[in-house]
């Protein structure tokens, strides 16, 4: 903290320490929940390819975006028998742990003067151009707030969790003190292991994904197979609203049914310090 005050007028320091302290709260809240990392991301600047989802016009005045994130253990995916159930199970819990711990923290920032709102960790999800969008890219945040970097597979991974983390966010008007991407991204420049193991061959290789072949392959829904024909009026925002209603409501619970290029990656067996 010393050295990160040199320079400061006494005002800024005063400004940056009330910034740390309250991100220290935050931090403890969080650990309440068991949440595993915590980080913050400048929401100045924001790439979205789609302008809806710029946090600035979801929350006035927002300057952060809170992102956390939550590991599922290795031995869940790796179960002899039933490991898709299995995981699937762990992650549709972990979506409610995310959300539940969302909300609670833009509650505590609200009551300190700051509004925020907490964001879905998985719905509700958006429809446009044929294609599912969350309203705000929690792994891009997580970027941002040096929490990772995103892989060939176009999953976060993390130095200390892999690519096993459950992602939950909060948009806030709170100046906390913002983290910085990394300064090399963490995947293996040339491995190619996910672009191989994928058995639908939905990935480019360049960090671009075919949506339509991978859902189709990795996730099982009566109603989804209906929800693709979505890609053929990808034009009309009618269809596309009409698909993210039955998405977002009788969508909601899903089972997987591959994960080949999670279970595959290199960062898949990270551990945590502290499991070594």
């Amino acid at each position: 903290m010393t050295s990160f005050l040199n320079g400061k007028n006494d005002k800024e320091k005063n400004v940056l320490i009330e910034e740390n302290g309250m991100f220290e709260r935050l931090s403890a809240l969080m650990s309440d929940h068991k949440i595993d990392v915590i980080g913050v991301a400048d929401v100045s600047d924001w790439p979205s390819p789609q302008p809806e989802c710029n946090p600035n016009l979801i929350l006035r005045n927002c300057a952060r975006i809170v992102v956390f994130g939550k590991e599922i253990s290795r031995s869940v995916y790796l179960t002899q028998r039933f490991s898709l159930e299995l995981y699937g199970n762990v992650a549709k819990n972990y979506y409610q742990t995310m959300d539940a711990a969302a909300i609670e923290a833009a509650s505590f920032l609200t009551r300190e003067g700051f509004p925020s709102v907490p964001l879905g960790s998985y719905l509700p999800l958006l429809m446009r151009q044929g294609k599912y969008w969350g309203m705000v890219s929690l792994k891009h945040a997580a970027v941002r707030a040096g929490l990772g970097s995103i892989g060939k597979n176009t999953l976060l991974i993390n130095e200390r969790y892999g690519n096993r983390l459950r992602l939950g966010g909060i948009l806030t008007t709170a100046p906390l003190p913002a983290g910085r991407p990394l300064e090399q991204p963490l995947c293996i420049k040339a491995c190619r292991t996910c672009i191989e193991v994928c058995p639908v061959f939905a990935l480019d290789g360049r960090g671009g994904i075919n949506q339509y072949k991978c859902l189709r392959r990795s996730t099982s829904h009566p109603l989804l197979s209906a929800a693709f024909l979505s890609k053929w009026f990808s034009s009309s925002m009618r269809i596309n609203k009409m698909f993210e209603l039955v998405t977002n409501t009788l969508g909601a619970n899903y089972s997987y049914s591959c994960c080949e290029c999670l279970i595959n990656c290199p960062h898949f067996d990270a551990l945590p310090p502290k499991e070594k």
